[in-house]
């Protein structure tokens, strides 16, 4: 079996997890400081002070702009990097499954897994229940590269969540 998904994938993301929500914390402190020292100085002015509407108007301009920042960044920014993370992670420990299908082709269209970018691989797989094939599609993550699989080759894979984890070619078929 040739792995397509192993732990280092997870170790990156969680790095790089811990990485974005560090800077994130970086600047909440940077921002509680600010906003520390402006309530000092408002607190140390007496009352009816020319200068309390000086604090006031650095102040809450400072304040929207890190409310609209941290939606941004928290919205956007780190949720997309969570989710690539739990994903990365359910792939490590959810529940595994085996197929083998014959490889039709890949697919660059872009699909969300979890809310995750993926592109896809193409399978016939044979329903023995139903008794007919039918078009299996297969996760990979978008930043990765498609495995190399030769088309019409009949291709024994392990799935999480219909994501990738490895595969292994049985046979290559003739185009003939």
């Amino acid at each position: 079996m040739i792995e397509f998904f192993n732990e280092s994938i997870l170790e990156d993301a969680k790095k790089q997890r811990k990485e974005v929500l560090i800077k994130y914390l970086a600047i909440v402190f940077v921002y509680a400081i600010i906003s520390g020292v402006l309530l000092g100085w408002y607190l140390t002015l007496p009352y009816g002070s020319k200068t309390i509407a000086t604090v006031k108007w650095i102040h809450f301009p400072l304040t929207a702009v890190f409310v609209v920042f941290s939606f941004i960044y928290l919205g956007i920014y780190y949720k997309r990097i969570n989710k690539y993370y739990k994903l990365c992670l359910n792939l490590k420990n959810g529940l595994k499954e085996t197929f083998e299908a014959q490889f039709v082709g890949y697919s660059q269209m872009l699909a969300i897994k979890d809310g995750v970018d993926c592109k896809e691989l193409i399978f016939n797989e044979w329903n023995k229940f139903k008794e007919v094939y039918y078009e299996r599609r297969v996760f990979v993550l978008y930043e990765m590269d498609f495995p190399d699989i030769p088309e019409k080759s009949m291709v024994k894979f392990i799935t999480q969540g219909n994501v990738l984890i490895s595969y292994q070619i049985l046979n290559e078929k003739e185009n003939g």
